[in-house]
């Protein structure tokens, strides 16, 4: 049976297929299994939803519908690469730390808070985090009526699950859980960062933190608005900016995880957009 959905649910189910097989055959047992399988029971249903709508709506509010769905699915498969990425390795964070003393002769994560520490300062850098979060949703609803949501879907969610999979071979806490309190802590000044703060408490997990994909899917952003929609730039790019700085002064990642960060965003635009319009070629 064909379904005819845009290619990034296929994108996301055959991740799911993935990591389930490597969850059942590589986690010890009692390992979160019971989590990542119910999450994909969500996906099944949420699919299900879906495909019921989309023969009652009209198509631009579908596919509107439709990527919203598997966008906010996504919180539910990063919390779970807190489970997968120690299948195969150790978290790395020795080495992804030692990588930022080479460089900077210092923990740009320790010490980027200890120098600014004003209030206005400090909402600056978390607004700019949490800004994060909005930033696809702001281009999704520009898109509604483009004709170019199923492909900013397929970069997008595309991307996210390109990230997962690194997370999961090459495992990195992050600055926030790898060093000892009160290293690691910053406090919540103003309302932006109290909003963070809870936010981290409800679904940040200890992983994801190299390269960042905070500041890989904010490059690929960039990237296709600078190449389709280069008006709405204008919107993106001071949140982008204070992004990059605010990942490390909050310590959710080491200085060498926005390098990576921008590069492998760079690459996977690349990479996915080529992938994309040779599949709209007749």
């Amino acid at each position: 049976m064909k379904l005819n959905l845009p290619t990034y649910w296929y994108i996301m189910a055959t991740y799911l297929m993935i990591s389930l097989v490597a969850a059942i055959f590589y986690l010890p047992e009692s390992s979160g299994l019971n989590t990542i399988l119910l999450n994909r029971l969500v996906f099944v249903g949420l699919l299900l939803l879906v495909l019921y709508l989309k023969t009652r709506i009209k198509d631009q509010l579908f596919q509107l519908i439709s990527l919203i769905s598997v966008y906010a699915f996504l919180g539910s498969v990063y919390s779970e690469t807190a489970i997968l990425n120690t299948m195969f390795f150790e978290k790395q964070d020795a080495l992804v730390s030692h990588w930022d003393e080479v460089l900077f002769g210092f923990q740009p994560a320790l010490e980027f808070s200890k120098q600014y520490r004003s209030m206005l300062f400090s909402e600056l850098m978390f607004m700019g985090y949490f800004s994060y979060y909005l930033m696809p949703l702001f281009i999704i609803f520009s898109l509604y009526k483009s004709g170019k949501l199923n492909h900013f879907g397929f970069l997008l969610i595309g991307s996210f699950v390109l990230y997962y999979l690194v997370f999961i071979l090459f495992p990195v806490a992050g600055p926030q859980f790898y060093f000892d309190y009160p290293e690691n802590h910053i406090q919540a000044q103003g309302w932006f960062a109290k909003g963070v703060k809870l936010i981290q408490q409800i679904g940040e997990a200890p992983t994801a933190a190299f390269p960042s994909s905070h500041v890989g899917v904010t490059v690929i952003m960039l990237l296709f608005l600078n190449q389709y929609f280069k008006k709405l730039l204008i919107y993106i790019i001071p949140f982008a900016l204070v992004l990059f700085f605010s990942t490390v002064y909050i310590k959710a990642h080491y200085a060498v995880d926005v390098f990576a960060g921008i590069v492998s965003g760079w690459v996977i635009y690349k990479t996915l957009n080529s992938i994309y319009l040779s599949s709209q070629k007749p």
